[in-house]
């Protein structure tokens, strides 16, 4: 299990953390807390409240979403990828499930209060903190415009291939 001195250090790698200044990292990392998480456990059900952004340090998360009956894996996450950062940014119902797939999982959390908190004592590390959350944000629209067009064509060129 990792321990908040092997963190702050391994932090200067882990996902987002590793973009922003030393000493804001260092006091972002000293208002979350870990939790490990074994296989199965969930970190958000899609519908329900939800109010914790999870970094993850070690093992794999599911993210899901379900509709019509239905269920769509999203993406598989790992170490250095962040989950549930829409929760803290703007706090609604969670938009998917997130589900430990790894036999265990160590995470870094913050709850939308303390982020919040954080945020509102220092100017320029929320400005630094956000712009790394929006460019994670930015990738997955990116990702997701991507594979719907991928879609939209394989549906096209089936009826296209279709014999009338």
């Amino acid at each position: 299990m990792i321990v908040m001195d092997d963190f702050n250090s391994l932090s200067k790698e882990m996902g987002f953390l590793a973009n922003l200044e030393s000493d804001v990292r260092e006091r972002l990392v000293n208002v979350g807390n870990f939790e490990t998480k074994k296989s199965g456990d969930y970190l958000s059900v899609q519908g329900q409240a939800h109010s914790k952004m999870s970094l993850i340090i070690s093992g794999e998360v599911s993210v899901k979403i379900r509709a019509n009956g239905e269920s769509l894996t999203v993406m598989n996450l790992g170490p250095s990828d962040v989950v549930g950062e829409m929760s803290v940014i703007d706090p609604q119902k969670a938009s998917a499930t997130a589900r430990v797939i790894s036999n265990s999982a160590q995470l870094w959390q913050i709850s939308d209060n303390d982020f919040t908190d954080f945020l509102l004592s220092d100017q320029h590390a929320s400005f630094e903190i956000m712009k790394e959350l929006a460019k994670i944000l930015c990738k997955r629209i990116r990702l997701y415009n991507e594979k719907m067009l991928h879609h939209i064509y394989d549906v096209k060129s089936h009826y296209l291939e279709q014999d009338y």
